[in-house]
């Protein structure tokens, strides 16, 4: 699965969908429920994708052993408005996922990273100790200079927002 930027521009151009790694297409990568264009604009893109199925989807498909379920992969400022995303979410700049492992507690999936997987940020969100399927797990990785970010994002239960704090909280 080595592709050129002529190819994935190519792709791009015609929206074909790609098997960026063994286990993951791009299809699952750029899904979006909201009627917005959610393709990715540039080779570099989709090569960043792939970039964060291999060193993080892979890997926790492959510690697992089991199929990993993408939530959101990346996102055009259009889906990202429609989310309410952050205007400096790393899901518009393609170096972050958002999954969970089936069968297994969000909270185990991110402390296997945290102590397993380079990362630029993890963060374990909306996860309620207890409650295994509840959340799911944000990492970015980018090619230079991870940061390592460790993030616990909460729900406040009565009036809604999340806070994020420091560390996981798993």
């Amino acid at each position: 699965m080595n592709y050129d930027a002529q190819s994935l521009a190519a792709a791009i151009k015609s929206r074909q969908d790609i098997m960026l790694t063994p286990h993951f297409r791009l299809s699952e990568l750029i899904r979006t429920s909201h009627r917005a264009d959610n393709w990715p604009s540039s080779p570099e893109e989709i090569l960043k994708l792939q970039y964060v199925c291999h060193w993080v989807l892979e890997k926790v498909r492959t510690h697992f052993g089991r199929p990993v379920s993408v939530n959101s992969g990346y996102r055009s400022k259009a889906v990202n408005d429609l989310v309410a995303g952050s205007t400096r979410s790393q899901h518009m700049k393609a170096e972050a996922v958002d999954f969970e492992v089936p069968g297994i507690a969000n909270g185990d999936v991110a402390t296997w990273i945290r102590n397993n997987l380079v990362f630029d940020q993890l963060i374990l969100e909306c996860y309620t100790a207890g409650e295994p399927s509840s959340g799911w797990v944000h990492c970015s990785l980018v090619r230079q200079g991870n940061r390592r970010s460790l993030l616990t994002a909460q729900k406040n239960r009565r009036t809604g927002k999340i806070t994020y704090v420091n560390g996981l909280q798993a």
